[in-house]
């Protein structure tokens, strides 16, 4: 497979064993009614094999003013870091006339340090359709259950590959939607924008919100450079950049307690990847 992994698409499993480890930092910035600045490092790890994907994330928080944030009545630090285990399965069922099913499951846990009442799960159902010109159309339902916020929306997905991974290939749909371009087996660029949403479970004696929640929202629009150094192992780096981003306090009974929005931040990730 070529190098230009950004257009495998949803059930495009690999036969092996793919290691990965992603570094992330999203620099300081501010709260847009307060004085707080804080910024994020993210440290990651992930395993696939077959159609089963398990990783395992740490988000460290460095806070500058944390008092003046409004998230804490004493003027505490709201946390220090943030956990987050993930497991789920993407499968392609191939059908007739060629149509094929792509069917996924996830299980993830998200919380500061205690473990209990911090399960999600998300499922993905979606119909596809191959036309001879290279494009894929999909339509279907998606689906995710949290004690704090569940959804169920409908689905609709365009992809455009080029064989081999060489030239322009595409994902649109939701929450993400990319274009990338592969020079040639070992060196590939990709520019796009994704949705993201998770939700925390707070430690017990939480300065925010006893045994309660965080919720973090935003959009975030990056660019990425991939390159094959040698056979099987991949570097993926570049900058990105976090908009319309909001943060949301819940109580131990899911009742919401504060929303604030952050301003406008640069980011960037490098990760680096193995196939076995």
């Amino acid at each position: 497979m070529s190098s230009a992994a950004f257009a495998e698409g949803p059930g495009m499993y690999n036969q092996g064993l793919k290691l990965k480890t992603v570094l992330e930092h999203t620099a300081e910035s501010g709260f847009k009614d307060h004085e707080t600045e804080v910024s994020r490092t993210m440290y990651g790890v992930q395993a696939e094999y077959s159609f089963f994907t398990l990783g395992y994330d740490y988000s460290s928080y460095s806070w500058d003013d944390p008092g003046n944030a409004g998230i804490t009545e004493n003027g505490d630090t709201p946390w220090d870091g943030l956990n987050n285990l993930y497991l789920s399965a993407d499968v392609v069922f191939p059908l007739r006339d060629q149509w094929s099913l792509n069917a996924a499951a996830g299980l993830s846990s998200s919380f500061e340090k205690e473990i209990s009442r911090s399960f999600g799960a998300s499922a993905r159902i979606i119909f596809f359709r191959a036309f001879d010109n290279g494009w894929t159309a999909g339509i279907g339902a998606v689906g995710g259950y949290h004690p704090v916020r569940s959804i169920f929306i409908p689905a609709i997905a365009l992809a455009y590959a080029a064989p081999a991974g060489e030239g322009w290939s595409a994902r649109i749909g939701v929450p993400a939607t990319m274009v990338s371009y592969g020079f040639d087996k070992d060196f590939a660029l990709q520019a796009g924008v994704n949705y993201s949403s998770r939700i925390y479970r707070l430690e017990n004696k939480s300065p925010v919100s006893k045994k309660g929640y965080f919720r973090e929202r935003s959009i975030r629009l990056g660019v990425q450079a991939e390159w094959s150094p040698v056979q099987n192992m991949f570097v993926q780096a570049g900058p990105y950049y976090m908009v319309a981003r909001k943060w949301q306090i819940f109580d131990r009974r899911e009742n919401r307690l504060n929303s604030m929005d952050l301003k406008n931040t640069p980011g960037v990730e490098v990760s680096l990847a193995w196939r076995f």
